[in-house]
């Protein structure tokens, strides 16, 4: 029961743009389902759901419930980050900061570096100013991407990428790249990703970045000599990147 309403909650909100329907439906679902796994994930799925329509205050509730009653389980260690994922959007960077700290030892390896990184977009771009300027227009930027609205979205990227800082540029260029990858505008994405590796090297984003680059020139672009030149690199100078292990199995099939 739990498993179909989250499919078709996601339906409702995402495809079919009737997120009050999806929201009822998850919170009769809530009251009347047992168990404590199925009940959080839907106050999970829910939580989402209000963030995406901007109702904050009650998606952070249900992340802490979440996170409350699912302490030591990966479950719960997604809904901390959700949480201080909100956070960010909001501007509330110190909050989130001291919550991701403690995700950075997740159990979870995704989430480890999903904390990871968000940790690094917070502290980096505050050394690089203080006045927190270029932080709050990622941040503005990223909630948009959330909330799908991808054409508000591109127009903060486009604004950051000809006017910000050293450290915003490549968070920018990387999120839009991600836009032009879901947009199936592979070729434009491609060339997002490498201007990162390129004129970055040293950000946090680049090994991710080159590995984007390297599947879509795998998998969309056919380029397969690339590919194998862009994994190669990625093994050899990003030795540590969680997507070196991967490279070298997609390096290995070419």
């Amino acid at each position: 029961m739990a498993k179909l309403t989250l499919i078709q909650a996601d339906i409702m909100t995402y495809q079919l743009d009737k997120t009050e329907e999806a929201i009822a439906l998850l919170t009769q679902t809530i009251e009347t389902v047992g168990g404590k796994q199925d009940k959080a994930e839907l106050k999970l799925k829910l939580a989402d759901i209000y963030l995406y329509k901007n109702e904050v205050w009650e998606a952070t509730l249900l992340y802490s419930q979440v996170d409350k009653s699912m302490k030591e389980e990966p479950l719960g260690h997604e809904a901390r980050f959700k949480n201080a994922q909100l956070r960010y959007f909001i501007g509330e960077y110190e909050w989130a900061e001291s919550q991701l700290k403690v995700l950075k030892a997740a159990t979870s390896k995704l989430i480890a570096n999903d904390a990871m990184t968000l940790s690094l977009v917070i502290k980096d771009n505050y050394e690089a100013d203080t006045t927190g300027t270029e932080l709050n227009r990622l941040a503005r930027a990223d909630y948009r991407i959330y909330q799908q609205r991808e054409n508000e979205a591109l127009t903060l990227l486009d604004d950051i990428i000809a006017t910000g800082n050293e450290i915003s540029k490549p968070h920018a260029l990387f999120r839009k790249g991600e836009i032009m990858e879901k947009r199936k505008e592979y070729a434009d994405a491609e060339q997002l990703f490498l201007q990162i590796v390129e004129q970055y090297p040293y950000s946090y984003m680049a090994d991710a970045a080159l590995m984007h680059a390297a599947q879509i020139e795998q998998s969309e672009l056919k380029d397969k000599e690339l590919a194998k030149q862009h994994y190669e690199k990625l093994i050899d100078e990003y030795p540590t990147s969680i997507y070196t292990a991967q490279a070298k199995k997609n390096y290995r099939k070419l």
